[in-house]
């Protein structure tokens, strides 16, 4: 798919951030066009149906708890704070996170939404402004939206590829 007209050089770093920032972008910046969008529009399109099969609650922010553990700690009265889990701790606990973070600022705002939609008041602490998700559909919207992840790196790192033999020609 070769655009007609020249492509722009830009630096390999720059695709990259760019298409990390929207998905396919990093293609159009090298005059890529039809392909940046043809994969721009797959990678968003199959992270928001990730996000209709689970809700919003499919995703799973690190150092975010869930509903559950926010409901006993009301529930006991505990009026210590515990430790705040070690970010590594809780990466290892959902590693699907790290792929999400690949949509970019699309995953990101999904992870605020999941985040605000999880949160549980002490004022009626059995209602969430978002429901979970469970067993299977859970898994395949985890599935997708982590997938959507991966597929954005790989055009990051291909349209970052190309880039750099675009300078590499000139």
């Amino acid at each position: 798919m070769k655009s007609t007209s020249s492509p722009a050089t830009h630096q390999p770093f720059v695709v990259a951030l760019a298409a990390w920032i929207l998905p396919g972008l990093g293609y159009v910046l090298i005059g890529q066009k039809a392909r940046g969008i043809t994969v721009g529009v797959v990678i968003v399109l199959l992270f928001v149906f990730g996000l209709l099969i689970g809700g919003a609650r499919a995703l799973e922010v690190p150092m975010v708890e869930r509903e559950e553990v926010q409901v006993q700690r009301l529930d006991d009265g505990v009026k210590i704070k515990p430790l705040p889990p070690r970010l590594m701790d809780e990466i290892r606990n959902k590693p699907w996170s790290i792929a999400q973070v690949f949509t970019g600022p699309v995953g990101i705002a999904g992870g605020c939404l999941s985040a605000w939609a999880g949160k549980v008041t002490s004022i009626n602490p059995t209602v969430t402004a978002g429901v979970e998700s469970h067993s299977r559909v859970n898994e395949i919207a985890i599935l997708y939206t982590a997938v959507a992840g991966m597929l954005n790196l790989l055009a990051m790192i291909d349209s970052a590829h190309r880039a750099g033999r675009l300078l590499e020609l000139k």
